[in-house]
């Protein structure tokens, strides 16, 4: 094989994808890894915590060869969706083989699975379970009765296999073992779980002097009680000087934590991509995740039921309860309120996505008919450089103001939704520098040697 894909989010990379990667240069040293890559928004339906050409930059950096954006309208998307269209922009690229983490590496067993997910039988019970209010996950799990699907990377696995069963049958795939729980809170030594990595680095971002006009520190570690300026019955000097000693403290305190957080992350991603990240970090060009759910919960109040119903996954009433859980004071509570066994966290978050990006549902109906169109190229090394110059099923795109062009309708609406993602995502960084719009159209592809 000449090009393995690779289907990714890196939200963000650590040392589990770099593993994924290496083990791919090891087994397939001839292979070209080409990364299709989530852009601004990622599948649990909210922004990554960094910008899509840090990201692809970390990725070469990493291990890959070439990077490329997957449309918004897809990595937003359910499983399915998600999957479906990253394996036609698989087929569309003439990639030969996928490889993907798998909380299991049968594959026999996953194609096994995959092959029952579209059988009438099969889905006739999954409609049943759906109508008792089951989610599309759960009622799949148990129509299928395999736990297998309890583990979010298999499956995606079986999603890319599902689709490729369709529309790429010669496709080849490649599963690696996945060894940490995708969700898991915790940091592991070796390879981390996405959510463990963005709750360290919001713990870091948080706590960091260069950018602490823009972020708010609460960790327990810092003790503030002990400012002088409570206690009135001292005079101003005192209150002066003990304000200043305690501001001392507490910063030493603040840097030390903060250094320890430092070390800590530079321990579990790629030490060819350490300081870079950190200096993002202190920079503040990362997401405050406040600010955008303060934006979807301004976006819920301001909208209509009858408008609410139009956007994507908004189904059976649910716009009722959505308008008017948003009056609720903070978004969490928003949240708890809609919640239920059919309507996940997951689910509802795609939804405030979908809302806060305009995407109704005739144009989901749209990217679930039609595949990709378009291949927006990120970064790529030397070993990439020849690749580009193959010609595709797809525009590959590298100059972004002159992409609609070379687009019918629908191309051109997903190239619109692709940059107000990227807008969006921007607006919702901690400094407030950062949060310039239209940062695609002055981007040019990162060649890194």
């Amino acid at each position: 094989m000449k090009t393995i894909g690779i289907i990714c989010e890196y939200n963000p990379f650590h040392n589990g994808h770099a593993h994924q990667l290496h083990t791919l240069a090891q087994e397939h040293p001839e292979a070209l890894r080409i990364c299709i890559m989530s852009g601004s928004f990622v599948q649990r339906g909210e922004p990554a915590i960094f910008s899509k050409f840090d990201r692809a930059r970390w990725a070469i950096l990493g291990g890959a060869d070439i990077v490329i954006e997957l449309p918004t309208l897809y990595s937003l998307g359910s499983a399915q969706l998600f999957g479906t269209g990253s394996i036609r922009m698989v087929k569309a690229l003439h990639i030969d083989a996928l490889s993907f983490g798998s909380e299991t590496a049968d594959l026999d067993t996953l194609v096994d699975i995959a092959k029952r997910m579209d059988c009438e039988s099969t889905q006739a019970v999954l409609r049943t379970y759906i109508n008792e209010g089951m989610s599309y996950g759960s009622a799949f799990r148990k129509a299928l009765n395999t736990e297998m699907l309890n583990t979010p990377n298999a499956l995606l696995g079986l999603e890319y296999i599902r689709a490729g069963l369709t529309y790429y049958p010669s496709l080849k795939y490649i599963p690696i073992l996945r060894t940490s729980d995708h969700h898991d809170a915790n940091i592991t030594k070796d390879f981390p779980s996405g959510t463990a990595l963005r709750k360290l680095i919001t713990n870091m971002a948080t706590g960091s002097n260069n950018c602490n006009k823009n972020s708010i520190y609460t960790s327990t570690d810092i003790d503030t009680t002990t400012s002088a300026s409570t206690n009135t019955n001292t005079n101003t000097n005192t209150n002066s000087n003990s304000n200043s000693n305690s501001t001392a403290t507490t910063l030493t305190k603040l840097n030390t934590l903060n250094s320890k957080i430092e070390l800590q992350l530079q321990s579990i991603i790629p030490k060819t991509i350490a300081d870079d990240m950190t200096n993002i970090i202190s920079n503040g060009a990362y997401v405050n995740y406040n600010r955008y759910y303060d934006m979807v919960h301004t976006l819920s109040r301001r909208t209509s039921t009858k408008e609410l119903e139009s956007f994507g996954e908004f189904s059976e009433g649910i716009e009722h309860l959505w308008s008017k859980a948003a009056q609720q004071p903070t978004w969490d509570l928003v949240m708890k309120q809609i919640k239920s066994k059919r309507y996940t966290y997951a689910r509802l978050q795609r939804m405030g996505a979908y809302l806060t990006l305009g995407i109704q549902k005739d144009l989901l109906q749209s990217a679930i008919q039609e595949a990709p169109q378009y291949a927006r190229l990120l970064a790529f090394n030397d070993r990439g450089r020849q690749w580009l110059r193959n010609d595709f099923e797809i525009p590959l795109i590298q100059k972004w103001a002159k992409a609609p062009n070379e687009l019918n309708t629908l191309g051109q609406t997903m190239h619109q939704i692709d940059t107000l993602a990227t807008d969006i995502q921007a607006l919702c960084l901690h400094n407030e520098v950062k949060r310039m719009g239209h940062m695609d159209y002055t981007y040019t592809p990162q060649y890194i040697k």
